[in-house]
């Protein structure tokens, strides 16, 4: 690929370096898109533009998909944890809005939906992978099959949630603009995206478990800053949200860096030891509509 055809998607412009070679567009597949993917380093060839800093994989122009066709039940394994995580972000969001109506966008099975149903919200989720939206509707949770754009959203929101998905997207520019357009006047975004700019992948390079296939971008706050401004969203609150995993699971994915470690992941006992873990190596940015 010619660096003079590629254009970055922040500020359009054309003066873009090669920072990272990767895989083969030809080569991607279906599951290398899965939220539980740990093939960590492996990523699309990552650019950089000269003028805002901004990282992307301009291969990436349509991963839609891939994610139309996914299915992810160790995603599902984890539930419980990831219910927990859920409530923690739910708990920043009440100190802005209490009540009212949420949109969860890459709503996944639903999870952020049901807790947001369960402390008074009026909740729906919006998630591309079929598979995902049927684990949802098992639950009898309102997630709908599509994308933001999608005609069935109905209304603007008091909250709109997008957790780990900026990365994914190789058009963020029109998501946060979609995401402004259909907050209500005094609504809240809460935009989960990881740093590339942390002390933590400063340090680990392109070994980072950020670094994967389905990260598209990569963001720091100078960019994310960059991306609402244009969008006509500005940043109230700047955070750094924890996670929750079984043992189990954390130690299969350390594994991929120590593997020595991944027969640990066996032992029955560490399914059932939940791991609160903030590494300083996400935002959470709580943004409004610009005036």
């Amino acid at each position: 690929m010619q660096t003079g055809n590629i254009s970055c998607w922040l500020c359009k412009n054309h003066d873009v370096q090669l920072l990272k070679p990767g895989v083969d567009k030809s080569a991607l597949e279906v599951q290398s898109f899965a939220v539980t993917d740990s093939h960590y380093g492996k990523t699309l060839a990552v650019y950089c533009c000269r003028d805002c800093g901004f990282r992307f994989c301009p291969d990436a122009d349509d991963v839609l998909p891939y994610y139309q066709k996914l299915e992810d039940s160790e995603y599902e394994r984890t539930r419980s944890q990831r219910s927990l995580q859920a409530k923690k972000l739910l708990d920043v969001v009440k100190r802005y809005i209490r009540f009212g109506t949420l949109l969860d966008v890459g709503a996944g099975s639903g999870i952020l939906v049901e807790q947001a149903i369960k402390t008074g919200f009026e909740a729906q989720g919006v998630e591309p992978a079929a598979w995902f939206v049927e684990q949802a509707r098992k639950r009898n949770l309102p997630v709908i099959e599509g994308t933001l754009s999608s005609p069935a959203i109905a209304g603007n929101k008091d909250v709109i949630t997008v957790v780990d998905v900026l990365e994914h997207v190789s058009n963020p520019l029109q998501l946060l603009s979609d995401v402004r357009q259909k907050l209500s006047s005094s609504g809240i975004a809460v935009i989960v995206t990881p740093d590339a700019g942390s002390l933590m992948a400063r340090c680990m390079g392109y070994k980072w478990w950020h670094y994967r296939i389905a990260h598209v971008s990569y963001w720091d706050r100078k960019t994310l800053e960059n991306a609402l401004q244009r969008s006509g969203l500005v940043a109230v609150a700047w955070l750094r949200p924890s996670w929750y995993f079984p043992l189990d699971y954390l130690i299969a994915r350390l594994g991929e860096y120590l593997p020595f470690l991944k027969p640990i992941s066996k032992v029955a006992f560490t399914r059932r030891i939940t791991i609160p873990l903030n590494l300083g190596d996400s935002w959470m940015v709580i943004a409004r509509k610009s005036s």
